[in-house]
């Protein structure tokens, strides 16, 4: 391990390489996955599982041996600090309940698994880099690598046409979001005469005060590039209007990569747009705060009325992390040091919750017990209780209900909101919690008090069977439900340790 010191007295490449080791693990692990393809008996067996897990779990060591130093790499344009080990640890651990879920879920459909668990892994890899990207440059090139394997991951169930056609228009909204990307990074360039984001930021304070007849073109052009740059990030953070991919992909897709996206890809853009809004929205050239109270609002009130009325779980569970990202976003709008440390106390416990509740419907679908229909949860509760009140405690987390990890996250964002003077919107984020509080509590009224007619029907199989000592529930999975069970008590019941963890990677943002 190296100490400060002789970091600073590396050169230029060996910086570079230090700056992305945990990244360099995914990448090789990716490739030996991949190249099992070429062995039809290593293809077929438990391998490529095992080597994604093997994979995920060095590059989580190697974040955590590398999480005090502050490296710059390339150039500047790849770094790493503790803003960026808090996040790597957290996509790294969506990619682990991802795979850990996809063990058995994927078996069933007979579809390759080295490249399955490959793109897996390349997805992650994606995340990684555009956390730590510096320059809009790269912030783009990670965004189109991301997307292609998200977009292969959607419809990677072959023959099924509902996959084919959620990535068929995940793929083709996707682009347009990539156009506004490309040009918002071209009119701010234009403006700037940078790419590098700390460059940038640092333009924008020389001319933030500056004469408005002298700055008024660059400012012009600098606020179209903003907003066109926005529209790009807000695609991949499934905000409103931007969020019409959301509800198709999450069902069309398998079920841990519906996970994988709303946990994984979520998070990551969410830290891009972090750091972006750190070091040029906050800028005085246009105040972006109403833009983002608009959409924060729109994305809570749409999100919770389309989750109330879908009757499908996982399109359920699209909308609500529309209405979650909102959530999220207010954060940020309260901005500061302690708005942007819950957010990313926030980004942590909606993985776990989040994962947590998918890893739940994956088990039921392993069963063959019910639909993704909300109506087949009935009685379940009574048929698998440990599950079901692992799911019910999961599902009061994302409504936001006392002691658990989703009322703390919730707390700590608009605790920001309100030290920064948005009490409406804070009042406006509380009744679309109340309100959301409905529709999670309406699954669980299912699971623990059905009608009698879903009563006669579901509780009529008395086969032990159906219990989970039976053995088709695979320790995968109840080790998946377990760990983010464990994580969404603990952070409600004992925040501390993690809100901690989330001040000291935030410390790093300031230090430019």
């Amino acid at each position: 391990m190296y100490n400060l010191s002789s970091m600073y007295s590396m050169g230029l490449l060996e910086k570079g390489i230090l700056s992305i080791i945990p990244e360099i693990v995914i990448v090789i692990f990716a490739f030996i996955v991949l190249f099992l393809t070429f062995f039809e008996k290593l293809s077929k067996s438990k391998n490529p599982y095992y080597l994604s897990v093997i994979g995920i779990g060095f590059s989580i060591i190697y974040v955590l041996m590398l999480s005090g130093k502050t490296i710059s790499g390339f150039y500047g344009e790849i770094a790493f600090n503790r803003f960026d080990a808090f996040f790597f640890i957290v996509i790294l651990l969506s990619g682990l309940f991802t795979v850990l879920m996809s063990k058995d879920f994927m078996e069933n459909f007979e579809m390759p698994l080295p490249e399955y668990y490959s793109l897996i892994l390349f997805g992650i890899l994606a995340m990684m880099i555009l956390i730590a990207s510096n320059s809009l440059i790269m912030v783009f090139l990670s965004i189109e690598f991301l997307s292609i394997t998200a977009y292969i991951l959607t419809g990677y169930i072959k023959g099924n046409m509902r996959s084919t056609e959620a990535a068929l228009k995940y793929f083709v909204l996707g682009s347009f979001a990539s156009a506004f990307l490309v040009f918002g990074a071209v009119f701010i360039y234009a403006a700037t005469g940078h790419l590098n984001l700390y460059n940038i930021h640092h333009f924008l304070s020389l001319i933030s005060h500056g004469d408005i007849i002298r700055y008024g073109g660059i400012k012009t052009y600098l606020a179209i590039g903003l907003i066109l740059f926005l529209v790009g990030l807000a695609f991949k953070m499934s905000l409103f209007p931007f969020h019409s991919w959301t509800p198709d992909a999450y069902e069309g897709a398998s079920t841990p990569i519906t996970s994988f996206m709303a946990t994984g890809v979520k998070v990551a853009a969410f830290a891009i747009f972090l750091r972006i809004y750190f070091l040029i929205y906050s800028s005085n050239i246009m105040n972006f705060n109403d833009v983002l109270w608009i959409i924060a609002v729109l994305s809570m009130t749409f999100g919770n009325i389309a989750a109330l009325l879908s009757p499908n779980i996982k399109r359920l569970m699209a909308y609500s992390s529309i209405a979650q990202a909102g959530y999220i976003l207010i954060g940020i709008i309260g901005g500061g040091y302690y708005g942007y440390s819950g957010t990313l106390f926030y980004l942590l416990a909606y993985i776990f919750m989040t994962a947590g509740a998918f890893a739940i419907v994956i088990i039921f679908e392993n069963l063959n017990l019910i639909s993704l229909d909300i109506k087949r949860y009935s009685g379940l509760g009574y048929k698998h209780p440990f599950v079901a009140a692992s799911m019910s405690i999961f599902l009061l987390s994302l409504a936001g209900i006392p002691m658990t990890a989703g009322f703390m996250g919730k707390f700590y964002v608009l605790s920001s909101a309100v030290k920064s003077g948005y009490n409406f919107l804070v009042v406006i984020a509380l009744l679309n919690s109340a309100f959301a509080a409905f529709y999670y509590i309406r699954i669980i009224s299912n699971m623990y008090m059905p009608s009698k007619k879903s009563a006669d029907i579901e509780l009529s199989n008395k086969n032990g069977s159906f219990g989970i000592i039976g053995g088709k529930i695979s320790g995968e999975l109840m080790f998946t439900v377990i760990v983010c069970l464990i994580f969404t008590i603990l952070m409600g019941v004992y925040p501390q340790i993690f809100i901690n963890f989330a001040n000291n990677s935030v410390n790093s943002l300031w230090r430019i």
